[in-house]
């Protein structure tokens, strides 16, 4: 049985997140690492580049927001205080079926609307051809994952307050309208209480079993021994050097 991990973090950059999604894949963990992000906008693989970005570059500069060209799937995605992203820790072989990539997402979706529906929203569904959740407002999570050597990278992002869903404002290709929790009615004490709360329903990654056996303290304490040893992980470096960019070290 694989070890579990299960990890909450606040003002956690995307990029540290990223690199310990792979030290995690690559050391046999199985779970999910979540985090608020400070201001990102992340650029996937349909988007168009900076040209997705409706403000000036001043802009991006003087409010310190960091701008990441990924390779996971999708446009441009804004993520920021008051938002939650799940990082799940997941090798898809693991998995049982034929198209795992398909059941991994559909199950993934599910398991958050679920938890969302219990947890007071009205109304939770998703899209034909988009890998999101809606309500009547608008746009209120999203899934947006790479596959690389049998992993899965990346993941899902849920706007908790109002604050999270107008940042999508700072990008031009995004015609849709976004939601939060506190818009759909739900009150959050913190994110931490709200991702426990979430992970049981994520069945695909058994989330069940992830909150009853983490040893987050434990791994918390060897991380340094982690780092040190992963020279023989090269998957996860060679992903994170190739596959993920700041455009503000390009320029």
């Amino acid at each position: 049985m694989k070890p579990a991990f299960f990890s909450y973090r606040s003002n956690y950059s995307y990029e540290r997140a990223l690199r310990l999604q792979g030290l995690l894949s690559a050391e046999n963990y199985s779970g999910l690492l979540a985090f608020e992000s400070p201001e990102t906008i992340t650029l996937g693989a349909d988007s168009c580049g900076v040209e997705d970005i409706a403000v000036s570059k001043n802009f991006i500069e003087d409010r310190g927001i960091q701008i990441l060209k990924t390779d996971r799937s999708g446009g441009a995605l804004y993520h920021g205080p008051g938002q939650i992203i799940g990082f799940p820790i997941l090798k898809l072989s693991d998995l049982e079926g034929i198209d795992l990539l398909r059941r991994f997402t559909d199950e993934m979706l599910m398991g958050l609307a679920h938890a969302l529906a219990v947890l007071g929203v009205r109304s939770v569904q998703t899209k034909a051809n988009e890998s999101s959740l809606w309500t009547a407002r608008g746009k209120l999570a999203t899934l947006a994952i790479t596959v690389k050597d049998g992993y899965v990278f990346h993941g899902f992002s849920i706007n908790v307050t109002r604050a999270s869903s107008s940042g999508f404002g700072l990008i031009s290709a995004e015609r849709a309208s976004w939601t939060s929790l506190e818009q759909e009615g739900v009150r959050v004490e913190n994110n931490r209480d709200l991702i426990t709360k979430i992970l049981p329903y994520l069945t695909i990654l058994g989330g069940d079993k992830i909150l009853e056996t983490s040893k987050t303290e434990r791994y918390e304490h060897s991380y340094t021994n982690l780092v040190s040893t992963v020279s023989r992980s090269q998957m996860a470096i060679d992903h994170f050097r190739s596959n993920i960019e700041s455009f503000g070290k390009r320029e």
